[in-house]
């Protein structure tokens, strides 16, 4: 199956017309707002693993932009166990703290929508958490894993 991408500096897009197509209707039939709320805790998501990104590596990853979502494409970086241990914490943990300064927020004063991106963060968050590749609970166990097999190799050499 070919896929036709469209490059716009960092960000590659697959398939941008399908995308921008199911994108609008998606959108348009989205009255609730929640379709909104969970794009943005996707975006934000996303944006976790970028700030770590540019904290390690001092320049910008290639994202790319499909109709299952945005990934980060690190394949040709060589990164430690540790460096993908915390770009895939990144991603879940700035859900966390959204969410958590959220409920604060909620606290004083709640509100529907509040409540909805709420919810999207803490949805987001736990949905990457699963332990299934290519989510970032995937990498989460696997340099975990790794780390702690290491750890146990030098306590014992």
């Amino acid at each position: 199956m070919r896929h036709d991408r469209l490059q716009l500096g960092p960000l590659q897009f697959r398939d941008p017309v399908p995308l921008c197509g199911v994108l609008y209707l998606l959108l348009y039939f989205d009255a609730s707002g929640f379709l909104r709320l969970g794009l943005l805790a996707a975006f934000l998501h996303e944006w976790g693993h970028i700030g770590v990104y540019l904290l390690l590596f001092r320049r910008f990853p290639l994202i790319e932009v499909t109709l299952t979502g945005f990934c980060m494409q690190v394949r040709q970086d060589r990164l430690t166990d540790r460096q993908r241990f915390c770009l895939a914490a990144a991603g879940p943990g700035a859900n966390l703290i959204l969410a958590l300064l959220w409920w604060g927020r909620l606290c004083r004063r709640a509100t529907v929508p509040g409540s909805a991106f709420l919810a999207a963060n803490l949805l987001t968050g736990a949905f990457n958490l699963l332990p299934m590749p290519p989510l970032d609970g995937a990498q989460l166990a696997e340099s975990g894993c790794r780390m702690l097999a290491h750890a146990l190799q030098r306590r014992k050499g």
